[in-house]
Protein backbone atom coordinates (compact mmCIF):
# COMPACT_ATOMS: atom_id res chain seq x y z
CA UNK A 1 0.00 0.00 0.00
CA UNK A 2 2.80 2.36 0.96
CA UNK A 3 4.66 1.62 -2.69
CA UNK A 4 1.04 2.41 -4.08
CA UNK A 5 0.84 5.43 -2.36
CA UNK A 6 4.33 6.88 -3.57
CA UNK A 7 3.56 6.13 -6.95
CA UNK A 8 0.30 7.98 -7.36
CA UNK A 9 1.80 11.07 -5.79
CA UNK A 10 4.91 11.01 -8.32
CA UNK A 11 2.58 10.55 -11.49
CA UNK A 12 0.25 13.09 -9.82
CA UNK A 13 3.46 15.74 -9.34
CA UNK A 14 4.88 14.75 -12.45
CA UNK A 15 1.63 15.49 -14.65
CA UNK A 16 0.93 18.94 -12.81
CA UNK A 17 5.07 20.02 -13.82
CA UNK A 18 4.42 18.94 -17.67
CA UNK A 19 0.97 20.95 -17.07
CA UNK A 20 2.68 23.98 -15.87
CA UNK A 21 5.44 24.00 -18.64
CA UNK A 22 3.19 23.76 -21.36
CA UNK A 23 1.33 26.68 -19.64
CA UNK A 24 3.70 29.41 -19.79
CA UNK A 25 3.67 32.37 -21.77
CA UNK A 26 4.65 32.54 -25.24
CA UNK A 27 4.01 35.67 -27.64
CA UNK A 28 3.22 34.00 -31.14
CA UNK A 29 3.17 36.63 -34.75
CA UNK A 30 -0.11 37.66 -35.49
CA UNK A 31 1.57 37.78 -39.39
CA UNK A 32 4.60 37.76 -40.94
CA UNK A 33 5.26 41.22 -40.69
CA UNK A 34 8.46 42.53 -40.24
CA UNK A 35 7.31 44.35 -36.92
CA UNK A 36 5.75 41.46 -35.64
CA UNK A 37 8.55 39.50 -35.45
CA UNK A 38 10.66 41.95 -34.00
CA UNK A 39 7.93 42.17 -31.17
CA UNK A 40 8.23 38.49 -30.68
CA UNK A 41 11.69 38.08 -30.81
CA UNK A 42 12.10 41.14 -28.37
CA UNK A 43 9.70 38.98 -25.73
CA UNK A 44 12.44 36.14 -25.73
CA UNK A 45 14.61 37.88 -24.29
CA UNK A 46 17.03 37.15 -26.63
CA UNK A 47 19.70 39.78 -27.25
CA UNK A 48 21.80 37.73 -29.91
CA UNK A 49 18.41 37.01 -31.57
CA UNK A 50 17.13 40.60 -31.23
CA UNK A 51 19.73 41.80 -32.84
CA UNK A 52 19.68 39.82 -35.92
CA UNK A 53 16.57 40.44 -36.37
CA UNK A 54 17.02 44.23 -36.34
CA UNK A 55 20.07 43.36 -38.67
CA UNK A 56 17.32 41.65 -40.81
CA UNK A 57 15.03 44.61 -41.03
CA UNK A 58 16.92 47.29 -41.87
CA UNK A 59 15.67 49.33 -39.13
CA UNK A 60 17.34 50.93 -36.78
CA UNK A 61 16.98 50.80 -33.12
CA UNK A 62 16.11 54.25 -32.57
CA UNK A 63 13.45 54.08 -35.16
CA UNK A 64 12.01 50.78 -33.68
CA UNK A 65 11.86 51.83 -29.92
CA UNK A 66 10.85 55.24 -30.39
CA UNK A 67 8.09 53.71 -33.64
CA UNK A 68 7.65 50.05 -33.60
CA UNK A 69 3.83 49.18 -31.57
CA UNK A 70 2.98 45.40 -30.74
CA UNK A 71 -0.32 45.02 -29.58
CA UNK A 72 -1.00 48.74 -28.84
CA UNK A 73 1.82 49.42 -26.64
CA UNK A 74 5.50 50.49 -27.82
CA UNK A 75 8.04 47.90 -28.19
CA UNK A 76 9.54 48.89 -24.77
CA UNK A 77 6.26 48.73 -22.58
CA UNK A 78 5.67 45.35 -24.27
CA UNK A 79 8.87 43.72 -23.62
CA UNK A 80 8.34 45.22 -20.14
CA UNK A 81 4.87 43.48 -19.59
CA UNK A 82 5.89 40.28 -21.67
CA UNK A 83 9.41 39.62 -21.44
CA UNK A 84 11.13 37.52 -18.72
CA UNK A 85 14.26 39.90 -18.80
CA UNK A 86 13.25 43.16 -20.27
CA UNK A 87 16.26 45.09 -19.00
CA UNK A 88 18.47 43.28 -21.41
CA UNK A 89 16.28 43.75 -24.29
CA UNK A 90 15.50 47.96 -23.48
CA UNK A 91 19.13 48.18 -23.12
CA UNK A 92 19.67 46.66 -26.47
CA UNK A 93 17.25 48.74 -28.11
CA UNK A 94 17.72 51.83 -26.47
CA UNK A 95 22.21 51.55 -25.92
CA UNK A 96 22.15 51.28 -22.49
CA UNK A 97 20.27 54.28 -21.65
CA UNK A 98 16.92 53.15 -20.69
CA UNK A 99 16.91 53.54 -16.92
CA UNK A 100 13.83 52.55 -14.70
CA UNK A 101 15.78 54.04 -11.39
CA UNK A 102 14.54 57.14 -9.78
CA UNK A 103 16.78 59.32 -7.88
CA UNK A 104 14.40 61.56 -5.69
CA UNK A 105 16.33 64.50 -4.16
CA UNK A 106 14.74 66.49 -1.18
CA UNK A 107 15.71 69.96 -2.24
CA UNK A 108 13.08 71.42 0.84
CA UNK A 109 15.79 70.09 3.09
CA UNK A 110 18.17 72.26 2.57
Amino acid sequence: MNTFTKTITTIALTLSTIGMANAANRVVAADDSVTSKLCVVAAQGSRVELHNAIKESGLSKKYIAQNVNCNDQSILEFVQTHSDSPEKIHNVLTNGRYNTNVNITDLASN
